[in-house]
């Protein structure tokens, strides 16, 4: 019974969103369609638009156009090589610190301080020492997104009772399998929050890199639209943005789901 009340509520809350939804781009539609502005084209004219750019070639010309390896294959390379550097370090490190009070208390002020730095400050002193290319965005996306899932995986590393690891131990359980099959699982909530915060940054600061001495992706198409006055297509890379945002998040959480799945089932069975 509880089961079905949850899943009717999760069934609503989609419902209501895609409603909100939907609502929106009709609203959005009926009033650009009115001031018939160049500036703010309609929702149909930017999907159109996105449509004709990327994905116009039909099944027998592979789906999508040439121009979707120029404007959008780059700039998921680049973003999921940085994330993936960010991630791995973030959670080593994370994971280090948590364990190892001694080493936290060492070095936690000079993190705190890295943090501070906003990635995209960094961005002129990126290609000074870097140059202008892949490595420079790469770098700079790693730089930037390495710090929620640091953080984030050495608050929850800490939160892990005691007398799990312990049980572990008495157990004879080796070191390694309780680092993946005790410490990670239960601290495995917070790193993935921290995940999802990196993932946002590091679309932030894949654009920033990307609007500076770029020659393809998602930011240079954005400014070379800018600087044209091509109100439409610049519409259509911000679109794109926008859905590499959403569906990195649908991506993650189903991931996440299906990762603590026990996780939840235990918190059930508690309430």
């Amino acid at each position: 019974m509880n089961t079905s009340v949850k899943s009717n509520e999760r069934v609503l809350r989609i419902a209501v969103g895609w409603g909100a939804a939907v609502l929106l781009l009709l609203a959005w539609q009926l009033a650009t369609a009115r001031s018939q502005s160049l500036f703010f084209p309609t929702p149909l004219e930017i999907f159109d638009d996105l449509r004709e750019r990327w994905f116009s070639d039909g099944l027998s010309g592979g789906i999508v156009t040439d121009a979707f390896f120029v404007d959008i294959t780059p700039s998921l390379e680049r973003l999921l090589l940085g994330l993936l550097i960010a991630w791995s370090i973030g959670t080593t490190l994370g994971v280090l610190l948590g364990r190892v009070p001694v080493v936290a208390h060492t070095v936690e002020p000079i993190l705190h301080f890295m943090r501070a730095l906003p990635g995209p400050v960094l961005l002129p002193l990126a290609l000074v020492l870097v140059g202008t290319g892949t490595t420079m965005r790469v770098s700079l996306i790693a730089f930037g997104a390495v710090w929620p899932v640091l953080f984030n995986t050495y608050s929850a590393v800490r939160r892990v009772p005691e007398g799990y690891v312990e049980t572990a131990r008495v157990a004879r359980v080796s070191r390694v399998r309780v680092l993946f099959q005790v410490i990670l699982p239960s601290a495995g909530s917070g790193i993935f929050a921290g995940i999802r915060i990196s993932t946002s940054l590091g679309i932030i600061l894949l654009i920033a890199s990307e609007l500076v001495a770029a020659s393809d992706g998602i930011g240079f198409g954005l400014t070379q639209a800018q600087r044209s006055f091509q109100f439409l297509p610049m519409w259509s890379f911000i679109v794109a943005l926008s859905l590499l945002g959403y569906l990195s998040n649908l991506v993650l959480t189903g991931i996440e789901s299906g990762v603590l799945r026990w996780h939840r089932l235990h918190m059930s069975v508690q309430d």
